[in-house]
């Protein structure tokens, strides 16, 4: 395993082995097992998997929420030694963005609700760093975990349009045993409020099971928000349903649409997010 600080560096690495299939995750760190099972599944699609680490400073609308960000990047590293990733590329902020940066890449589709909404610019600055990384790395693919499912939609569209030659890999939701789909945000939850956000699972299991009967949504779902509130959640975000190919709100029962439940929480200041299959 290599652990490389510069974009010469990794371009330097992997042109020597420009003739092998690249596989790329980019992470922003505070290492979890969901992390890790996507590393797992770059190592059954090639021998050689690349791994970012970056706290992507562009993509937070919050600037506290930048800053209480994990940071654990010895953590990290030991975690990655048994892996099976081959490089790790952990750039510094003004590696990658330089004092005089002058770009910016604005998604204009499937960013005007959820995230999108809640966090204004956040996409932007995660497509801006992607196409960054793309660039760098020139993966042959690269993974993405289902829980972040709109920035797995907004990637997949950058993609197509500015033609990046990658193919992107849909990696399920690695999920708890109680159910809380895994995330670096967890490491702030206290025990009693991940005992608490495990909830959050259990209401979307509820409301995929509950919408099958009834053909206006809007009920369950205002339902499942008070239920949320009354125990232990102090701001929702959203809870959606929406089309899972373009984002668009589904608030009726049709057979002609494959829809998700999104959820975006706050739990003790703390902001999680899920999403469920119907």
């Amino acid at each position: 395993m290599q652990i490389i600080k510069t974009i010469s560096q990794i371009r330097a690495e992997l042109k020597k082995i420009s003739d092998k299939k690249i596989v790329f995750i980019p992470t922003m760190g505070a290492l979890h097992e969901g992390h890790l099972a996507l590393i797992a599944k770059g190592r059954e699609l090639s021998e050689i998997v690349v791994v970012s680490i970056f706290v992507n400073k562009a993509q937070f609308n919050d600037p506290q929420d930048y800053a209480k960000y994990p940071r654990q990047f010895e953590r990290d590293l030991e975690k990655l030694k048994n892996s099976g990733a081959t490089h790790i590329f952990l750039p510094s902020d003004s590696e990658i963005f330089s004092d005089d940066f002058a770009f910016k890449i604005i998604p204009t589709k499937l960013t005007d609700c959820l995230c999108g909404s809640a966090r204004p610019n956040h996409f932007d600055g995660v497509a801006l760093v992607v196409a960054k990384f793309f660039n760098i790395i020139k993966p042959d693919i690269a993974i993405f975990g289902q829980k972040d499912f709109q920035q797995l939609l907004v990637i997949k569209k950058m993609v197509e349009d500015l033609n990046f030659d990658v193919e992107i890999f849909a990696h399920e939701i690695v999920r708890q045993t109680n159910g809380l789909a895994m995330s670096s945000r967890n490491q702030r939850l206290s025990e009693s409020d991940q005992n608490k956000a495990a909830q959050i699972f259990k209401i979307l299991t509820e409301i995929k099971n509950e919408v099958k009967n009834v053909e206006n949504f809007a009920e369950i779902l205002q339902k499942k928000s008070q239920n949320l509130l009354q125990n232990g959640f102090t701001k929702i975000d959203y809870l959606e349903i929406r089309d899972a190919k373009n984002l668009h709100l589904i608030t009726r029962s049709d057979a002609g649409f494959r829809a998700r439940i999104f959820i975006a929480v706050y739990l003790s200041g703390i902001r999680l997010i899920d999403n469920l299959e119907l």
